[in-house]
């Protein structure tokens, strides 16, 4: 007889599938250590001027440009705009399993990333970081949680956020250009 696999579901997320995976890998050194180097991957191929495209596993492809007073045509979010896309992207999926882990319905959630990028140091203009020099998030929350629950399912949402994280302390970047023949 096989057993049937409840699932328990809140705010859209499996419970069961991630607490499951946080005990298999609270439970198995070897599999922490396997996930600790979990790698994600994405190949982005250049279209023509400033738009390009960028694709990953089997969902539809994402597409990039500029705003047309930086020479781009306004076809798509900047690459720049994507990374803060990404980033409230990621804090609102921690948002929301937080919340569920706590049985809090969220009834609506918006994330509101702003950043200030120096744009003559990416034309070489001026010395300086061309990427962000700050970025703010506002989390804009409608659920069932106290102030303080909320507080803390927003604190971990931000703080426990992989992409924030990549932003917040220096990455490694390595490259390799290959020649396509």
């Amino acid at each position: 007889m096989s057993e049937a696999r409840v699932s328990l579901s809140l705010n859209g997320v499996d419970l069961t599938t991630v607490v499951n995976l946080a005990a298999q890998i609270d439970t198995n050194p070897e599999l922490a250590q396997e996930l600790s180097g979990y790698a994600r991957r994405v190949r982005v191929r250049w279209v023509d001027g400033f738009h390009s495209q960028a694709y990953t596993r089997d969902v539809p492809s994402h597409t990039y440009d500029e705003p047309a007073w930086l020479g781009g045509k306004n076809r798509a979010m900047a690459a720049s705009e994507a990374v803060l896309g990404a980033i409230g992207g990621c804090i609102a999926t921690g948002f929301a399993a937080n919340a569920a882990l706590r049985e809090v319905p969220v009834h609506e959630l918006e994330i509101e990333v702003e950043g200030t990028i120096n744009l003559p140091s990416f034309f070489g203009i001026l010395e300086g970081n061309p990427g962000y020099t700050q970025i703010r998030v506002t989390i804009y929350a409608r659920c069932d949680a106290p102030p303080r629950l909320l507080d803390e399912i927003a604190y971990r949402a931000v703080q426990l956020s992989p992409v924030v994280n990549t932003v917040r302390h220096p990455v490694d970047v390595q490259y390799t250009v290959r020649s396509i023949t």
